[in-house]
């Protein structure tokens, strides 16, 4: 059926309006005579709308005359029409075919370049990696080698494990996986002392391996030997083992934080400005106005108006958004300054605790001020502190 219908195409068609009251009878005698019609829609009782090929129209006169019907043509279709038009308009034929082969020309360069599957990696990193390796904006597809830049990018980025360049269309997507930050692993044919990690008191120590230095209760600083791989026995040559030991303390965690009585809170008014502006190959096109708002938030987007599907072309609309905001000023209370204190200082104390850590108690001291309010927190905590350290010392 395709095949047909770009064959009418090429070759040219016709819709027609049948009126009569015998169409049924004309669209069989049409058929009977071999005449192919296509696309019938029935427009009223009387009345139907069809296809034709354009040979064909002659030979439905004398169907026309035997049925008492009357045939119009509507609209003629086809590249020999559409050909016939281009012609008459040559301005017109010539600014398509430019503009075909404009969009023909600019299909063959990147214009877009999305960097994804960062987490603690800044994507602006390996952007300007790829970008002095050949891979930036308005580059052809045929003047870099993809393969080429992922070596490199994983030769330059020694905290990624993987790197994939997919083209497709005019977008390039850069998808990295990193690597998983792990500890140093010390076989068990290594020989190694086990240190402290953290200064504290020893709560409990089981020795597994090694001879152990401290007990229990014994007050250790960071980088102690707690177990030492180093076993010396009298009439015995000294020999080097892997240590092993399961060791917890006592840590203390100290911290401070002032908080001002008088803030200054910003609120929006409801009011906003909108600037819109054109970039087109990176280059910003359009007037910069003045921001009418003394104080203001300014929300920046940019969102490419030409494309089809995985085809962008370096066209986008910017639009910068202020909305307008207000000085307030607040006096906390005390207690809402303790609050903000506390708050504080609790998000600091979970950046400092390690996954097996248990917190044993907690006080926060509190300073009152004419203008602020100051806290000290101290905090008792009962975790992990063994920590392997090759005896070669590397």
């Amino acid at each position: 059926m395709i095949i047909i219908r770009l064959w009418n195409f090429f070759r040219g068609y016709a819709i027609i309006i049948v009126e009569g009251l015998k169409i049924e009878r004309f669209i069989n005698m049409a058929i009977s005579n071999g005449i192919y019609i296509w696309d019938i829609k029935k427009q009223s009782y009387t009345s139907i709308s069809a296809k034709i090929g354009l040979e064909n129209f002659g030979r439905m006169r004398e169907i026309v005359r035997r049925t008492d019907c009357t045939i119009e043509i509507k609209e003629k279709r086809g590249l020999p029409f559409m050909w016939k038009n281009l012609k008459r308009h040559k301005l017109f034929a010539a600014s398509v075919l430019i503009l075909i082969v404009t969009i023909y020309i600019m299909c063959s360069y990147i214009w877009m370049i999305e960097v994804v599957g960062t987490k603690n990696i800044d994507p602006k990193t390996v952007l300007e990696i790829v970008n002095n390796e050949g891979l930036k904006e308005g580059v052809r597809k045929s003047q870099f080698d993809k393969h080429s830049i992922e070596n490199r990018v994983l030769i330059k980025m020694s905290t990624l494990s993987w790197v994939g360049i997919q083209i497709r269309g005019t977008k390039a997507t850069i998808e990295v996986v990193e690597k998983r930050e792990e500890p140093e692993l010390i076989s068990k044919q290594d020989s190694c002392d086990i240190v402290a990690s953290k200064s504290g008191i020893i709560n409990k120590i089981l020795v597994l391996n090694g001879d152990g230095v401290v007990k229990d209760g014994d007050t250790v600083k960071k980088g102690q030997v707690l177990v030492t791989g180093t076993i010396i026995r009298e009439n015995t040559e000294t020999r080097l083992v892997h240590s092993l030991a399961q060791i917890t303390a006592r840590t203390w965690y100290e911290d401070a934080e002032e908080m001002e009585l008088q803030q200054i809170e910003y609120k929006e008014t409801g009011r906003e400005a909108t600037h819109y502006m054109l970039k087109v190959l990176n280059k910003e096109i359009g007037l910069k106005k003045s921001v009418p708002y003394s104080e203001y938030n300014e929300t920046r987007e940019e969102k490419n108006i030409i494309s089809f599907g995985d085809y962008i072309f370096p066209v986008k609309l910017i639009s910068n958004k202020f909305q307008e905001l207000v000085k307030v000023p607040k006096t906390l209370t005390i207690e809402q300054a303790k609050k903000r204190c506390e708050e504080r200082l609790d998000e600091r104390l979970k950046l400092q605790l390690s996954e097996n850590a248990v917190v044993l108690d907690k006080k926060i001291v509190y300073y009152e001020e004419k203008k602020s309010v100051k806290a000290k927190i101290t905090v008792e905590i009962l975790e992990e502190i063994g920590m392997k350290k090759r005896i070669d010392g590397k």
